[in-house]
């Protein structure tokens, strides 16, 4: 294994869906994988690098510390669709995954109540001698640029980020963020506390660190079955990424 790469599958997921809601002339499934092989080729892999599709999954266990944790991202969501239509969407990619994660080398990692954010900061610390790429928008990734073996790609500029202070971003996140609807700058020592526990990415409590760390310990090194992937575009496209000739 020569690089871990970690994609935020939530961020490009939605990206797909809100670009499907654009143009519906091109399935959400087709625009997810088509964004997620831009990014790995900007990036260079090969066959002996290991990419890891990180996943929410449920409800979060931060929304048990904090009632208030991303309540405004599913009122957001329905107001451009309603629920349905969401609920439809997300069965839709279901089962694309479940049709994909057979046939391709990729890793999808999940477990109920656990975030993409979780999973990037307990995989930066698990492989601490491995390279880690980690892909996501999302600000809060880049305090774990503060890991020596960890660097920040952005599926946005498709260029890597240089985070000059990482735990400036762990400060800022602790008065509040507007994008985890966090509105309420901490006053009291357990206000202070709460809010730390649930943005701070450095760390993580313990008993979620060894539900990750449990799934990481089995990983597999996965075979890529290329001429089963659904989308003959698609199949091309990822010969393509890893030489493999057409």
């Amino acid at each position: 294994m020569k690089k871990i790469v970690v994609l935020d599958e939530g961020y490009i997921k939605h990206r797909a869906i809100f670009a499907f809601m654009a143009c519906s002339e091109m399935p959400a499934t087709f625009t997810f994988m088509s964004i997620t092989i831009a990014c790995l080729k900007r990036i260079g892999v090969t066959l002996d690098d290991k990419i890891i599709l990180a996943c929410d999954c449920g409800k979060s266990w931060r929304k048990l510390e904090d009632l208030e944790y991303k309540a405004q991202r599913k009122a957001n969501r329905e107001q451009k669709q309603d629920g349905d239509w969401w609920r439809e969407v997300y069965q839709d990619f279901n089962s694309f995954y479940d049709k994909l994660e057979p046939v391709i080398n990729w890793n999808f990692v999940r477990s109920t109540g656990l975030e993409a954010d979780d999973w990037a900061s307990m995989i930066s610390r698990f492989y601490p001698d491995t390279e880690c790429v980690l892909v996501s928008a999302d600000r809060d990734w880049e305090m774990l640029a503060l890991f020596p073996n960890v660097r920040i790609f952005s599926p946005v500029s498709k260029k890597y980020k240089y985070v000059k202070e990482p735990m400036k971003v762990l400060m800022e996140k602790i008065q509040g963020d507007k994008s985890d609807n966090l509105l309420v700058k901490p006053v009291t020592e357990a206000e202070f506390d709460v809010r730390k526990k649930i943005v701070n990415l450095l760390e993580l409590p313990t008993y979620l660190e060894a539900i990750m760390k449990e799934q990481l310990m089995v990983l597999p090194d996965k075979n890529l079955y290329v001429n089963k992937i659904q989308y003959y575009t698609i199949q091309k496209r990822i010969k393509d990424l890893y030489k493999m000739g057409v």
